[in-house]
């Protein structure tokens, strides 16, 4: 066949995808022989194997985003290439966002952690896009850095590549569909990244800290390549300049997480003794003072409460994590309320300052 025509063949996937619920066993799916296509372009993942695509997608939701995608063109296969050995595929639409990184991406490596005693020379795969969502074009560096601290080999997948073996693991907060606490598994290995982390980083003697989502105040240049998944301006509190004034009057000392590295980051939240966050993806801190108990104050914002023992499934309200939790009791309102009821992701301020300064004294 002449090489142009071979370049120019495809196979058309018109099939529906396949959700990988119908390939879990035990929270792990196994394939022979899969393309895995890019994620930057295809905006879901998906794995083609026989001429089948799977949809590599857990949690709520994933037959309804399977029913709805057919994958058109999809397949190059004269380009191809063949990596023999066996590849574990780390879940990479949650990792993103810091929060679902601890959640659901340190969810699916417990399964990898097991595996490696089965097969000492897997390798992981990390997509070699990133979710697209709000312009994230590489991975945040949470996401390298963790694995860095668990001495994981890793390379990004090449979708011109077809993978003898490949390990899918699913994340362990989701069950049937639904939202679950994850099981002592999972703390077990955030523990362990809490006792690798110092001896990686300098003990921090900050013991009052308060979580800044104050950008303006930020002399971070390449933020969005540091964060990735980025509500913080948007969703931001226009009378923040007051809160850390009152705070650092207690002693509070303002931190932005985002220019720290992880085991900095987690060294720092190890080590204190008061904690102050509003709510988003800073709450998952709390996870790096295990065992320890520490006294946290939370800010719920309009429509996004600061998760508490009435969250029931929430990671950080776990047994494991020994935090004492206060949350603050006052009212907070969306600058635009109109704009604010369709979308907690708008600007929002604490009406009473007065009221919060007495609280934060009382933590």
């Amino acid at each position: 066949m002449p090489l142009l025509l071979q370049y120019c063949m495809r196979y058309t996937l018109d099939k529906q995808l396949q959700p990988i619920t119908s390939r879990l066993t035990a929270g792990i799916a196994e394939f022979r022989d899969v393309q895995i296509l890019d994620l930057g372009k295809t905006r879901i993942e998906v794995f083609i194997e026989n001429g089948t695509g799977h949809l590599i997608h857990y949690g709520k939701n994933t037959d309804l985003i399977a029913e709805r995608h057919t994958l058109k063109a999809a397949w190059r296969t004269p380009q191809t290439r063949t990596r023999t050995g066996v590849y574990f595929y780390w879940y990479t639409i949650p990792l993103v966002n810091y929060y679902h990184t601890l959640l659901d991406g340190v969810g699916s490596l417990t399964h990898f952690m097991r595996l490696r005693d089965v097969y000492p020379d897997i390798t992981l795969l990390l997509n070699c896009s990133p979710r697209p969502k709000g312009g994230v074009t590489v991975h945040p560096p949470f996401v390298t850095e963790l694995l860095d601290l668990l001495d994981i080999k890793y390379e990004f997948t090449d979708p011109n590549t077809v993978y003898e073996h490949v390990l899918y693991g699913a994340p362990l907060g989701v069950m049937a569909g639904k939202r679950c606490r994850p099981p002592v598994e999972q703390y077990e290995l955030l523990r362990h990244l809490i006792s690798v982390a110092h001896d990686r980083a300098p003990s921090a003697p900050v013991r009052q800290v308060y979580i800044s989502r104050r950008a303006h105040k930020n002399p971070l240049s390449n933020r969005k390549t540091v964060v990735g998944e980025d509500n913080t301006v948007k969703r931001g509190l226009v009378n923040e300049d007051a809160v850390v004034e009152i705070l650092q009057d207690l002693g509070y000392t303002e931190v932005f997480g985002e220019n720290l590295d992880l085991a900095q980051k987690i060294v720092l939240f190890h080590n204190m003794d008061k904690y102050i966050s509003t709510a988003g993806a800073g709450v998952a801190n709390l996870l790096w003072t295990m065992p320890r108990s520490v006294s946290v104050g939370g800010i719920h914002t309009p429509g996004f409460p600061f998760p508490s023992n009435d969250h029931r499934t929430h990671i950080c309200t776990g047994p494991e994590v020994n935090c004492t939790i206060s949350n603050y009791p006052g009212k907070v309102e969306f600058v635009d309320p109109v704009a604010g009821a369709a979308n907690y992701n708008s600007p929002w301020y604490i009406n009473n300052l007065s009221a919060f300064r007495k609280w934060a004294t009382a933590i």
